[in-house]
């Protein structure tokens, strides 16, 4: 019992909250709800939203606490010695491990995400992405860049920058799990949590002070809320409810079950699950409303809007809000504190999702908390590698899709059949309300143990089905083009809609964009190997580029050419945008030369690196709790044995 003792504990119950509720709240909150909101029958989003919080969110949060209490009881904090204890069978462990592997696989990209943020606050504070020799930073590139996902380098010379504030970022999640529970998460939760509320107050109200630009904050709020009910009848809406349930709420990946842990055995749970729940959604459906989707309608206008939400998570915070916030005054101050918010709000996600991986190292390897910090992170650090260097090839989507998403799934379901079904209904409710200050409505009996593992199976099933049918798991090469020189020039470049004449270009050619797409990439599986292109291009009165010339692999070539080019470029209607100085000699910026870049990765062998890296993980993980159970089982033995011993010797042979 002395080694129960000696377990770590909250400092107090508010820091167990604060640090609960930061390790739900993340980037998710802030853009990846508003944008799934958009694309997904705005107001009516909600009405699944609901729903799928109700038949997931809390059953699945009071679970995972419920399961933690109890393992902390026996002194695990990670889910292979919870496991073990609520199903005595030799598999129960191996199941738990998912919940070790997931977070750590989860912390390699997200961490690196985190990053993006802390930089950026960094490029905010020194205006960096201001202007550039008195000309406006193209934000899209800029961000390619800074992260190595194209071969330019009008802003960077390489993505070096984003290699030393990932290694900034992945040091600091290390040294505030060294410092353990209470002085290091618990802290960071008192200090990041009140911030982040904070700075969500400031540039709420800054959005709102504002005025009048392109469009209103109230364009914004209405296109994120005017419901589109007939949207309820696509099933990809139900699915995109839940998926956001799952990620806002960090279901699935173990850390609530290990924060739980540190509990004693009265403290409630029932409630504590209930505040966090109240916290996430708060900050989620309030400011994650309120501050990104209505600034880009009062900037870029509301016909813009849609075009920005679908653009995904990442184009808005990264893209579009440093947009906004460099156009008005005080870009150092209010772009510094958006993305502060952004790091602060994955920060204390990323040490909750990584604490059950400590905990697992401290508790059943039962080694001492500075080795099992520098154990964690040196295979944060290696694991992160393949993110950085091979992002421009998909490694980071590729582990999100099984770490972020599909493997949430499936932890989730595994552990509403252990807690309903094994360990059994009746204990798990008892369990669960001990010590409670509140009673959970009778209802949810049935909700976790029929409903909730039944849509969970029904969920992994679809997912994993329309994978297989849209092909999501043969990985395809990626095509892009991009200005070598953008920087030089005042306006800026950007896509519309189509500009190329209805009629073929010369020699017949009347593929379509997504015809050229697939030809190029086509090519790029041919030869397995990346494919590379060089256009020198005119710009036209109308905005649109003529091709002068076109060099690139002679493999590439046999499926474009310089007509063909341009007429891809008019199709998605790229196009130049000359500023307002410019549009006073629009003869002048025509003749401006340009040098384009096309650039078609590879990304097959990278991503099965990535799987690999996935499937070593979770062998690594597969191991050591067998090693680990099987040196407990020999101890054990030999502990009988001694104590057998002076016994047996006096029996006379």
């Amino acid at each position: 019992m002395a080694e129960l003792e000696q377990r770590e504990s909250w400092g107090s119950r508010w820091g167990l909250i604060l640090a609960a509720a930061g390790n739900a709240v993340g980037i998710g909150n802030l853009l990846r709800f508003p944008a799934q909101a958009a694309q997904n029958g705005g107001g009516a989003f909600m009405i699944p939203y609901v729903v799928s919080l109700l038949l997931f969110g809390l059953p699945m949060m009071w679970i995972a606490w419920t399961i933690g209490r109890f393992g902390g009881r026996f002194g695990h904090g990670s889910t292979p010695g919870m496991f073990d204890r609520m199903w005595r069978h030799p598999a129960a462990k191996y199941l738990g491990v998912i919940g070790i592997a997931l977070p750590l696989l989860f912390c390699l990209y997200y961490t690196y995400i985190e990053s993006w943020c802390l930089g950026y606050a960094w490029f905010s504070l020194s205006g960096d992405y201001l202007s550039t020799a008195g000309r406006a930073v193209h934000l899209r590139t800029y961000l390619d860049e800074f992260l190595g996902n194209t071969t330019t380098t009008s802003y960077f010379p390489g993505f070096n920058a984003a290699i030393t504030f990932a290694v900034i970022t992945v040091l600091l999640n290390v040294w505030i799990l060294y410092r353990g529970v209470a002085k290091g998460i618990e802290l960071l939760a008192k200090i990041a949590m009140p911030a982040l509320f904070l700075f969500c107050l400031v540039l709420v109200v800054r959005m709102f002070t504002l005025g009048e630009g392109r469009g209103s904050i109230w364009d914004g709020l209405q296109f994120l809320w005017t419901p589109d009910f007939g949207m309820l009848s696509t099933p990809k809406v139900w699915v995109a409810a839940a998926g956001q349930i799952f990620f806002t709420l960090s279901v699935g990946f173990g850390s609530l079950e290990c924060y739980a842990s540190y509990l004693r055995d009265n403290d409630d749970v029932a409630l504590s699950g209930l505040t966090t729940v109240a916290a996430n959604e708060f900050v989620e459906v309030i400011f994650g409303s309120l501050i990104a989707i209505p600034a880009c309608a009062l900037f870029f206008g509301a016909d813009q809007v849609p075009e920005i939400a679908a653009s995904g998570s990442f184009s808005i915070g990264m893209v579009a809000m440093p947009e906004v916030l460099r156009s008005f005054p005080g870009l150092e101050f209010f772009g510094t504190i958006w993305f502060l918010l952004l790091f602060f709000a994955a920060f204390t996600s990323s040490v909750g999702v990584a604490q059950p991986v400590m905990a697992f190292f401290e508790d059943e390897a039962k080694l001492p908390r500075p080795a099992a910090a520098m154990i964690v992170g040196l295979m944060w650090i290696l694991g992160t590698i393949p993110i950085l260097f091979f992002y421009r090839y998909g490694a980071l989507d590729e582990l999100d899709f099984w770490a972020g998403t599909l493997g949430l799934v499936v932890f989730a379901l595994i552990e509403s059949v252990l807690f309903a079904w094994i360990f059994g209904l009746r204990r798990g409710w008892d369990e669960l309300h001990l010590g409670a200050l509140i009673r959970v409505p009778r209802v949810f009996r049935l909700v976790m143990k029929y409903v909730t593992p039944a849509l969970l199976a029904v969920i992994f099933c679809w997912w994993f089905v329309d994978a297989i049918a849209q092909d999501l798991l043969v990985p395809r090469p990626r095509v892009s083009y991009a200005v070598a020189d953008v920087a030089s020039f005042r306006g800026h470049f950007a896509r519309g809609p189509a500009l190329a004449p209805a009629e073929p270009a010369p020699g017949g050619d009347a593929r379509s964009a997504d015809q050229y797409r697939t030809a190029v990439a086509a090519q790029v599986e041919a030869v397995e190997h990346d494919l590379f292109g060089w256009a020198e291009a005119e710009i036209a009165a109308d905005g649109r580029l003529r091709i002068r010339s076109f060099s690139a692999d002679p493999t590439l070539l046999q499926v474009l050419d310089a007509a063909a080019l341009e007429r891809w470029l008019a199709l998605e209607g790229f196009h130049y945008e000359p500023s307002d100085a410019e549009r006073q000699a629009p003869a002048g910026a025509a003749s401006r030369p340009v040098r384009l870049q096309l650039e078609a990765w590879n990304r097959a062998p990278y991503i099965w690196l990535v799987r690999i890296v996935m499937l070593g993980v979770i062998f690594a993980f597969l191991i050591i709790p067998h090693a680990i159970w099987k040196r407990r089982a020999r101890l054990r033995r030999e502990e009988i044995g001694a104590a057998a011993g002076p016994a047996g010797a006096e029996v006379p042979s």
